[in-house]
């Protein structure tokens, strides 16, 4: 991570503001924790719509998910994208990441968590990658890590390159670069019969289930992020959780059931990140198996 060459707390009201009580953790730490990781940040945002999660108060206040930001509200000097909404027959006026500075105007207005689209602006049509979302119930990340490595051999087996990231809570995620030649309903068809796929391989461990009374002690694969207007938590994406965690990047072998994913957080990311795991994403960009 680059060091920062300006006061990023300058670029944000009330910078003392304290928004973890218990880590005394401020506003002007996040605004400048973003700022520290522009260039791993700005592929996750450049040109995709994005909601943000705002925490006005911090961790202990009040928080909200706001997607519609219309024309002259704040931040004004950031795009947007006009999609309209059939549920509510409304237009949603969706902000457009450009890079950190975005974030950090963002955190100005109490934004902690960014969860951005799986396609860019420009081809809403076409995602850029597919998501998993391995969601454990019993909140225990040692069960979210064995269900990814059933998920990486289905996708090995596919010969599909995949690529895990802490949630940033107690949940992994896995994304699959994709070359935008497959749309959105192929792509979340294709997550939804692999998650399918695992349930029946690992059925103690792993459900499809919506239901959450029904889910048991099960780790919930959630293909619901492939769809236009759901959202993922973007990497390097901070967290509204104990330490200010970060939603990290990690290498395969990173992945095991001893693994606290708290351990990678605003304080402690510089350190235990010199390099990015997910260097060579966009360059292992793939199609999906045909059916």
């Amino acid at each position: 991570m680059r060091p920062r060459t300006r006061d990023s707390t300058s670029l944000v009201k009330n910078a003392d503001k304290v928004w973890w009580p218990g880590e005394g953790i401020t506003k002007g730490e996040i605004a400048a924790f973003y700022d520290s990781v522009d260039a791993l940040l700005t592929p996750w945002l450049r040109d995709r719509p994005l909601v943000a999660e705002r925490c006005p108060d911090g961790v202990a206040g009040f928080c909200f998910y706001q997607k519609n930001f219309p024309p002259g509200s704040q931040p004004k000097d950031l795009p947007r994208l006009k999609l309209h909404a059939a549920s509510t027959k409304k237009d949603v006026h969706y902000l457009v990441g450009t890079d950190a500075h975005a974030a950090v105007e963002l955190v100005d207005l109490g934004c902690i968590a960014l969860h951005v689209f799986n396609v860019r602006q420009d081809d809403l049509e076409h995602p850029d990658w597919l998501a998993f979302d391995l969601d454990p119930t019993t909140k225990e990340f040692a069960d979210a890590a064995r269900a990814g490595l059933g998920l990486r051999k289905i996708l090995d087996e596919a010969k599909l390159v995949s690529y895990p990231k802490t949630s940033g809570s107690r949940g992994l995620h896995i994304f699959v670069p994709l070359r935008r030649s497959d749309s959105q309903d192929d792509v979340r068809g294709y997550a939804m019969r692999v998650g399918e796929e695992l349930a029946a391989r690992l059925p103690d461990l792993v459900t499809v289930e919506f239901s959450i009374a029904k889910r048991g002690k099960r780790v919930f694969a959630d293909a619901a992020r492939n769809s236009l207007t759901q959202t993922i938590v973007s990497p390097y994406s901070v967290r509204r959780r104990p330490k200010a965690p970060v939603s990290t990047p990690l290498e395969w072998d990173e992945v095991t059931t001893r693994l606290d994913p708290a351990r990678f957080n605003i304080k402690t990311l510089a350190r235990l990140r010199k390099s990015d795991p997910w260097r060579d994403f966009w360059r292992k960009r793939q199609s999906l198996p045909k059916p």
